[in-house]
């Protein structure tokens, strides 16, 4: 009696894992069309709830599409199937998740207007938001829609964590080239729109980030479109209200600061990092002395400032070049701030930096008038800081290269830059971030290219903080899909999604790691 019993719960016990592991692999046929830019995990709490997928299913007629919003659980088993039909003339150019609700971001080329749908995780429609495009703003939706394809983005919906989503679209008004900042709630329909009281002749808005009641831009204000005289300014909006928190240059402090995004912290405040140049320094030819690190409340006040000087504080962990850059990694671009339980903080950063395009300087010789550099994306590089953001330690992490160019590089700073490659043109190898409900360990995601005798493409690679070690793996990508999408998973796996162009054919597994 005791072995049955014994064997009954040892079957018990194996279905129970196995159904908690669930078929962790999904294949779905005849896609007509989809961009796995528009699809993306599901997270609430920190943890992998799901994910959503949205693709064109069919085409109806010469005018009509199919269209279908797949939501599927962390193990990839489908939860919810919404189809849908609409004109062909709907293009879909952005989605995001805020831990509550998706929005998809649609343009309809017909009526000539901006649509914003938000859906809840189970597939429901719960509303949208319409708005049509003024004349200002076509130039917006022209770049937006000749550079939508999978390898490149046009990054302007940004998630505001359970609380709705903001916009930053820009315009051009006469000789004016400025922007309008939009909140789109998701818990009940409610929307404010955020102009400049003053337009600057030229402005351009980079999404930093949000704390608990600010929403956070960085501006970058030029008197004429091709100066290379350019000023950084800090703009914080309230999100209950789209009124201005504050706006100042950042060249108040010490030094002039340009930062890359913000963090928010435990104590209400939040955190902005990166590069600072002496004041009367030209961003655009200038070394940057360091990285600098503000500690802000949400009235824009300044409560701590710290710089780590290249020469000084950096140069004891890293090796650093006379351009003020660190040697072969260049600048550093940093794709997210994480702060341990503990009070660590570490600063998960990608290096790039310019080098000599012989094309481009044989063209400029002719007079074609083209760059004469080009963009080349290096390691990923991770610092700590202490709790008073000193540098304790920093790690490179090789990787293999690859460059790009993009339109007018030779004239823009090394932060402006970096915004174009990542929220533009989507040239960094940076895949994600995850930590757990306790911030106690966190893992970062990037890919690689490599080349050696026993193995020939696109690599997965983790790096991963654990009972305050760094470890990493790495796990072999080979496929021949036209296009793959890596997004985090529940711990110990990845998950990975491709599109198979010739069969229409869509794949979604977890792959483990090692």
């Amino acid at each position: 009696m005791k072995k049955h019993l014994c064997l009954l719960l040892l079957i018990t016990v194996l279905i129970l894992q196995q159904n908690s592991f669930g078929q962790s692999k999904l294949s779905i046929e005849n896609i007509k069309s989809v961009y796995l830019r528009n699809s993306g995990p599901i997270i609430a709490n920190e943890e992998i709830k799901g994910y959503f997928l949205f693709y064109q299913s069919d085409k109806v007629d010469k005018k009509t599409n199919e269209y279908t919003l797949q939501i599927l659980d962390e193990n990839v088993n489908k939860v919810k199937e919404i189809k849908f039909t609409d004109s062909k003339n709907i293009l879909l150019l952005e989605s995001s998740y805020n831990g509550s609700d998706i929005m998809f971001m649609f343009y309809d080329q017909d009526q000539k207007l901006m649509d914003y749908r938000v859906y809840e995780i189970d597939g429901k429609q719960k509303f949208n938001y319409q708005y049509p495009i003024e004349s200002k703003s076509m130039s917006y939706i022209t770049s937006a829609l000749s550079i939508n394809t999978e390898e490149t983005q046009n990054k302007s919906l940004y998630a505001i964590e359970n609380r709705g989503f903001v916009t930053s679209i820009p315009y051009k008004d006469g000789k004016n080239y400025s922007f309008e900042v939009s909140f789109y709630q998701t818990d009940k329909k409610k929307q404010w729109k955020y102009t400049p009281d003053d337009p600057e002749r030229v402005a351009s808005p980079q999404f930093l980030g949000y704390s608990d009641s600010v929403v956070v831009f960085e501006v970058l204000k030029r008197t004429k479109l091709l100066s290379t005289k350019m000023e950084s300014w800090l703009l914080g909006i309230y999100l209950h209200n789209g009124k201005k928190a504050f706006e100042f240059e950042t060249d108040r402090e010490k030094y002039n600061f340009y930062p890359m995004n913000v963090t928010t912290l435990r104590n209400n405040g939040f955190m902005l990092i990166g590069p600072y140049y002496e004041k009367d320094d030209r961003v655009v030819k200038d070394k940057s002395l360091g990285l600098g690190v503000w500690v802000m409340n949400n009235q824009g006040k300044v409560v701590n400032a710290k710089y780590n000087s290249w020469s000084g504080d950096i140069s004891k962990h890293l090796k650093i070049d006379s351009r003020g850059r660190v040697d072969e990694l260049g600048y550093i671009y940093f794709h997210r701030i994480l702060q341990t339980e503990d009070g660590k903080i570490f600063a998960i950063g990608e290096g790039y930096k310019k080098v000599a395009d012989a094309v481009g300087i044989g063209l400029a010789v002719l007079g074609g008038g083209t760059n004469t550099t080009k963009m080349k994306i290096t390691d990923m590089v991770m610092l700590q800081f202490n709790d008073k953001f000193d540098v304790q330690s920093a790690q490179i992490f090789d990787k293999n290269t690859n460059t790009m160019s993009l339109p007018g590089q030779d004239i823009y700073s090394a932060p402006m830059l970096a915004f174009m490659i990542k929220y533009v043109y989507n040239g960094f190898d940076y895949a994600f971030s995850q930590t757990d409900k306790t911030h106690s360990t966190f893992t970062v995601g990037y890919t690689d290219y490599v080349r050696s005798k026993d193995y020939k493409g696109l690599t997965f690679n983790a790096i991963s903080y654990y009972n305050n070690n760094i470890t990493t793996d790495k796990i072999n990508l080979k496929t021949s899909s036209s296009s793959m999408r890596i997004m985090p998973a529940k711990t110990g796996s990845v998950m990975l999604l491709e599109y198979f162009k010739k069969d229409k054919r869509l794949d979604m597994h977890l792959e483990k790691l090692n």
